[in-house]
């Protein structure tokens, strides 16, 4: 599972991230990422190019009736603070997926704070 700050970084064709995504979908792992992540990253901009090659590589989910509600609940239950809807998106799916899960971010507090205790959470800069 990616979040905004994986999904560019690994949208980099030399990140090191990129080479492991590469490896963990040649072992037949499923990337995926929210369609709500899609606008902290696209700007409609040729710059974009890089980002919209990696989506063809990924799936893509919708936020639903349910997933929203259930993330805003996810929210509530662990009472969060501040801006956290995104990663609450992405923390309730990544949560709803069969084990082993794995969520890179860059924002390691807040997604662990929201993902279920058996779901791994990994920093993208480390």
């Amino acid at each position: 599972m990616l979040d905004a700050t994986a999904l560019t970084t690994a949208a980099d064709e030399h990140s090191d991230a990129r080479g492991a995504l590469r490896r963990w979908q040649e072992d037949g792992a499923d990337v995926l990422t929210t369609a709500a992540t899609l606008t902290e990253v696209l700007r409609g901009h040729p710059r974009d190019a890089h980002i919209h090659r990696l989506l063809a590589s990924l799936t893509i989910r919708v936020v639903d009736e349910h997933l929203g509600r259930a993330a805003g609940e996810r929210i509530g239950r662990r009472a969060m603070r501040g801006n956290v809807t995104l990663d609450a998106l992405v923390a309730e799916l990544a949560s709803s997926l069969p084990r082993p899960v794995v969520v890179l971010t860059s924002d390691v507090d807040d997604i662990t704070a929201l993902v279920d205790d058996d779901v791994m959470v990994l920093d993208i800069a480390a």
